[in-house]
């Protein structure tokens, strides 16, 4: 069995945005994923907000990259 870091494990999975996460990586903000708060930036255009469903899509370091989940608030049409 190999081991792979918890942290490793959340692409993939869902979230919620606890305080706005800023468009266009301009800044980030706090996102709740897996039951802890996490740091996150986003590369949506729109400024992702609070109670905004996201889907985590990578990280850098212990900041993760989301972006919204299909049929979110911020989900362009």
């Amino acid at each position: 069995m190999s081991y792979r870091p918890s942290i490793d494990r959340l692409t993939g999975q869902s979230g919620t945005v606890i305080d706005t996460v800023p468009g266009e990586r301009r800044g980030t903000g706090v996102v709740r994923v897996s039951g802890e708060l996490w740091t996150a930036e986003t590369d949506w255009p729109e400024a992702l907000l609070p109670q905004t469903p996201v889907l985590v899509v990578g990280r850098s370091g212990l900041r993760l990259s989301v972006l919204p989940e299909r049929g979110g608030s911020n989900e362009a049409n």
